[in-house]
């Protein structure tokens, strides 16, 4: 398993990783994590960046990616997200050894139109560096900028996003009407929006809170436009321990993305814990989220359609209960870690006997 950022850190690849990790473990399979940021410990093995500055843009040494893939000696690698150095370079590594290796991309752009991201695919070393035996991807939006952007003339496989859904899950307690945001605190999170959207419920005198779980170089501004308001609260980063209370106690889990999302983790680990989301219509969430079963979606960058969209499911009992009920069915019916790992156990065999065929071919 190969990521740019280690399993112990925060964030959805990493706890993606970490997931499918544990459960391939306890299926049996011997998995081994390489990576650049974080730590390491465990089953992870830690590669150095070239310089010695500690940032995901900065590449690791190809020959230490190749020489520790070549003597662990695995029978498949599966690379996490597509664009970050380290997954260009495990890539191409496994192409040089002869090693099937499975790409899953996790991202989209995170501005601007894709047309124009399409269009310098051209002059990128990704589309000329980055020939996996297979390509999956977390979304139908992101496996269409994939295949897209590297020109793959095979089928992209759609494979989710997974949640624990043990760890996830409702609690019988009772949940006071409090807004929950986990994630980063980056423009295109559309946090701020967030908070435009919680004055206008007090101004309309709803009694709510809003608790916001990250960190990100918008927390000065953010907490700047929250001084003027009482019942925000800015957790900080939150660690994986915590986060299953959190969404559990949360009425309802706000995601107002501007752009860039191609699924988001979150948005599982609200459902499983039968907590119904507010969310914007953009990447990925509209393939995750149904509008008006197990939640709400909105346009993105509109503070008053986000705040009519909150107030309606906190006034209506019987329709948060029946959403409620609706995202923890799907969480389990869908996203739950062993439907999702099952789905990679059958890729990572794909991928060896298309490796087995290419080697007959040559012979």
């Amino acid at each position: 398993m190969v990521s740019e950022w280690s399993p112990r850190n925060f964030g959805g690849v990493s706890s993606q990783v970490a997931l499918l990790s544990k459960w391939l473990e306890r299926r049996g399979h011997s998995v081994v994590v390489l990576h650049k940021e974080g730590e390491s410990g465990g089953n992870a093995i830690r590669v150095r960046s070239i310089v010695p500055f500690e940032h995901y843009v900065v590449p690791p040494c190809f020959w230490e990616v190749k020489r520790t893939i070549s003597r662990i000696q695995p029978d498949v690698v599966h690379v996490h997200h597509s664009f970050t150095p380290l997954s260009v370079l495990a890539v191409r590594a496994c192409t040089k050894l002869g090693v099937p290796c499975v790409l899953t991309n996790h991202s989209l752009p995170p501005a601007g139109d894709v047309e124009y991201w399409l269009k310098i695919s051209y002059i990128t070393p990704y589309r000329w560096l980055l020939r996996p035996t297979i390509v999956t991807a977390v979304s139908i939006a992101a496996a269409n900028f994939i295949r897209d952007f590297l020109g793959i003339k095979t089928q992209v496989k759609v494979i989710p996003n997974a949640v624990d859904t043990e760890r996830f899950k409702p609690r019988l307690v009772e949940r006071d009407n409090c807004i929950l945001y986990v994630g980063r605190l980056v423009r295109r999170k559309g946090v701020h929006i967030l908070i435009e959207a919680f004055k206008i419920l007090q101004r309309r005198g709803l009694e709510v809170k809003l608790v916001i779980g990250g960190k990100g170089y918008m927390e000065p501004f953010l907490r700047f436009m929250a001084s003027d308001t009482d019942n925000i609260v800015f957790l900080g980063a939150v660690s994986e321990g915590t986060k299953p209370a959190l969404f559990s106690e949360a009425k309802v889990f706000a995601l107002p993305s501007l752009a860039g999302e191609s699924f988001g983790v979150v948005l599982l680990e609200a459902l499983s814990s039968g907590t119904p989301v507010v969310a914007t219509r953009v990447g990925g969430i509209p393939e995750i989220i149904a509008d008006g079963k197990d939640g709400l979606l909105v346009e993105p960058g509109d503070p008053e359609e986000l705040a009519e969209a909150v107030a309606f499911l906190l006034k209506s009992p019987s329709l948060w209960s029946k959403m409620s009920l609706n995202a923890r069915r799907k969480a389990v019916e869908k996203y739950s870690i062993d439907k999702v790992g099952r789905l990679y156990e059958e890729t990572y065999f794909e991928a060896l006997e298309l490796a087995r065929k290419v080697k007959i071919l040559v012979k």
